[in-house]
């Protein structure tokens, strides 16, 4: 079975050089992607001593292969699940929660001077069914009129405006929404890091830890590390090293796939206005243009994700021909996959769990979280005012039956296929 390959690593790999690790340091991150080196940049310049290790190269896990699209991220559950979950007000601070993360992630980007093709071109979400664009309606409704979100409906008579499609029943418009090239945040990230003075130790997994007095004792390949404080921000890749974490997500396993070169006409047909692309349903696909704008990019829980890689380019080309049957003979150039994290409550979570400090928990939408949550977390070791977020309060619980949870998940997903599927066959013979 060949490699797989992971399209936003083939144009800017991260310095992953050796490092030796300290004997002592105030504050050990495990964990080298977004969310780590955000706290490690964060506390470096408040003038912690900082070291982040990572298990495998810089950003190797999710960082680098996720799909690059950043928005308000709001919640699974949405509007009327979070209002019947928490009520109004509750679910206001955790709306209003993402709109503040996007803002930061933008100025932070902008402020440090982050090359990594941010481009916030907005976002279309095709509706599967009629029933799924009323609720769509519904939804956008809402966001509107309590957030003020820059969101409008679109019939399916001119969704041909965005999208180079007929599939969909219409759709939304989000403004806020847009996206970057993920590897080459991380990268710039790491550099930012090391510039300010945090030594980062990749290839170098924390095998145990255990708490002595006011220090805990990290066990590594290079010895043992004594740190006064300890930050788990391993998300998806957490494991029995990491139980803190471990125990209180499920990873899911995903896939993506990236088209070969398309020409600027056939470009300018399936996205006429650059935007990324996301669309209804249980188990759904997302895909956009490639930041330079010359091939298409697909993901989702599609196919089976880390299997053989043949099975999957014809999985996908199954999704992404029922979308686009203009990419029937297109080529699939790139195929791989990586873990994401989903919580019970569909919520991420940070805070101080089980004598670590910990940040995870995404479910998909990752990337202006991780960020955002790296900076709140540092102000909560620093005891910095504005450290407060409205996920504080939320019970941050251990995932039932964890050993069998990966198990489920798959089981779930096919389960949520079908339904899908059911839907899709109901619809077309109503219209």
């Amino acid at each position: 079975m060949s490699a797989e390959q992971i399209y936003w690593q083939a144009s800017d790999p991260a310095e992953n050089r050796p490092e030796k690790a300290p004997d002592r340091v105030d504050i050990a991150i495990i964990g080298a992607g977004y969310t780590g080196l955000s706290v490690a940049l964060h506390l470096a310049r408040a003038g912690r001593h900082v070291v982040v290790f990572d298990a495998g190269g810089i950003g190797s896990g999710c960082s680098s292969r996720n799909g690059g699209m950043v928005g308000p991220s709001f919640h699974k559950l949405g509007s009327a699940g979070l209002i019947a979950r928490y009520g109004e007000a509750k679910t206001l601070a955790i709306m209003r929660e993402g709109i503040h993360a996007l803002d930061y992630f933008e100025e932070f980007v902008a402020g440090n001077g982050l090359e990594c093709d941010l481009q916030m071109r907005g976002r279309f979400r095709g509706a599967r069914t009629l029933a799924d664009y009323d609720a769509m309606g519904r939804e956008t409704d809402w966001l509107s009129r309590n957030l003020g979100l820059p969101v409008a409906m679109l019939p399916r008579a001119e969704q041909h405006r965005e999208i180079g499609s007929t599939f969909y029943h219409g759709g939304a418009v989000y403004q806020r929404d847009g996206g970057i090239h993920p590897r080459k945040l991380v990268v710039e990230l790491a550099q930012a890091v090391r510039a300010a003075e945090v030594q980062i130790v990749p290839h170098c997994p924390v095998s145990a830890m255990r708490r002595e007095g006011a220090t805990t004792m990290l066990q590594t390949p290079q010895g043992t590390v004594t740190a006064k404080e300890v930050v788990v921000a391993t998300n998806a890749y957490s494991d029995g090293r990491t139980p803190a974490l471990h125990r209180r997500i499920v990873s899911i396993r995903t896939a993506a796939v990236a088209s070969e070169e398309l020409s600027p006409q056939l470009m300018e047909n399936l996205t006429p206005q650059k935007r990324m692309f996301g669309e209804s349903g249980r188990v759904f696909m997302w895909f956009r243009p490639t930041p330079d704008g010359r091939r298409f990019i697909f993901g989702g829980r599609i196919g089976n994700p880390g299997g053989a890689l043949e099975a999957q380019r014809k999985a996908f080309t199954k999704s992404i021909t029922r979308v686009f049957p203009q990419l029937s003979d297109v080529r699939l150039s790139h195929v791989w996959s990586g873990n994401v994290a989903y919580t019970p409550d569909h919520s991420p979570h940070l805070g101080f769990v089980d004598g670590v400090w910990l940040a995870g928990g995404y479910c998909g939408s990752g990337v202006t979280r991780s960020v955002y949550f790296g900076m709140k977390l540092a102000r909560k070791i620093l005891k910095e005012r504005d450290s407060d977020t409205a996920f504080d309060d939320l019970p941050f619980q251990r995932v039932p039956f964890k050993p069998f949870s990966d198990r489920a998940a798959n089981v779930m997903t096919k389960w949520y296929a079908h339904l899908d599927a059911r839907d899709l066959r109901r619809n077309r013979n109503t219209d």
